[in-house]
């Protein structure tokens, strides 16, 4: 495994357990949060720390340090996270001995997604890659899946697997109103928090229900525009804007809440998508990222592109409160597609035709 995240750290935690799979983590001194190499080794993981691994230099010296651990530890296959690292892996197996056989598996995050003219650009340039390079190729969704289908011969779907105990818990606990909901995001553009404020401002106008809650958790440039807008359209009660919360905190709101918004433009695969739909949440949102995996609209989710077609969804649960339940506990029963078993299998088949 090339690469160390938070969300890969978690899914490293859960492979170790398999016996079938022997990891090796290889990963830069540089960690996205703190503690995390501490957790891999906790974890009896093996991890080669190469220096600057992260740093878009020096491909050559990268190429030769990883293809010495490749070829010292007998490993078979590399999943690479990022161009970088497919560049680094690409280098190693076709320019040096130690990683000849070696087969590469590409694991797609993004693609310059957050913006429409460069993603037409980064599609190409990363598919071309994966063509040329990369054995076999993961998507974490069919959105992600549909936008690089001239790779689609060699993708395979791999969710994150949802393990943690709150996501696993044997009864679905939800309330069926005051209709409260939840969307955590960055307050850049293309996450359009505006939308979710337009649409509450016309459910109260067409309802008078000013119970409704709106939680908008996050930091980032727009915040305090949006913060402006929710005073000037005296929504101050109904929407709370909190700033950036932690992850537990969030977690927390959620199981506090009754539905689960998401407004963002694109996700490649949505984990404020996933982590709701598995919390048995009733999940409203725009069809991206793994909500065209797991949502079928109006039985265990809801899917809506337009402002006015989430007025009418909030109206429609307003006036059949029944259904908040009903959706969220179907959520909740369908949550098995996170499950371990299922994400494992899915991975050691991505495995094996690599």
């Amino acid at each position: 495994m090339v690469g160390l995240t938070q969300a890969l750290t978690e899914q490293i935690l859960e492979l170790q357990k398999e016996d079938s799979i022997e990891l090796y983590a290889v990963s830069s001194q540089n960690e996205m949060e703190a503690g995390l190499h501490q957790k891999v080794k906790d974890a009896g993981v093996n991890m080669t720390i190469v220096e600057d691994l992260d740093v878009h230099e020096n491909i050559k010296s990268l190429a030769k340090q990883v293809s010495e651990v490749i070829a010292k530890n007998g490993i078979t296959h590399v999943n690479v996270h990022n161009n970088w690292q497919l560049a680094v892996m690409a280098y190693a197996k076709y320019w040096s001995r130690g990683a000849r056989n070696v087969r590469i598996i590409y694991t797609i995050h993004g693609y310059r997604h957050n913006s429409f003219l460069k993603s037409l650009l980064a599609i190409p340039m990363i598919g071309l890659a994966l063509l040329l390079f990369a054995d076999r190729v993961i998507s974490m969704s069919k959105y992600v899946t549909r936008r690089f289908w001239f790779v689609g011969y060699k993708t395979d779907t791999v969710f994150y697997i949802m393990s943690k105990p709150e996501f696993n818990k044997q009864e679905n606990v939800i309330k069926n109103l005051p209709l409260k909901m939840v969307f955590p995001a960055q307050f850049r553009h293309g996450k359009n928090q505006d939308l979710l404020i337009n649409a509450v401002e016309k459910y109260v106008a067409k309802t008078n229900d000013r119970s409704i809650r709106l939680y908008l958790p996050g930091a980032g440039e727009l915040l305090d525009m949006y913060k402006g807008m929710v005073a000037e359209k005296g929504l101050d009660e109904c929407v709370v804007l909190p700033g950036k919360l932690a992850h537990k905190e969030v977690i927390k709101l959620y199981e506090e809440s009754n539905i689960a918004l998401v407004s963002s433009n694109v996700e490649t695969y949505g984990r404020c998508i996933a982590e709701p739909f598995a919390l048995g949440r009733c999940l409203i949102t725009k069809p991206t990222g793994v909500a065209l995996d797991i949502i079928r609209d109006g039985e265990n989710g809801f899917l809506y592109s337009k402002e006015d077609e989430l007025v009418e969804i909030l109206v429609k649960l307003k006036e059949n409160p029944s259904l908040v339940s009903q959706i969220a506990n179907q959520a909740f029963e369908d949550k098995k597609v996170f499950s371990r078993d299922n994400v494992i299998q899915s991975y050691l088949e991505v495995i094996r035709k690599a």
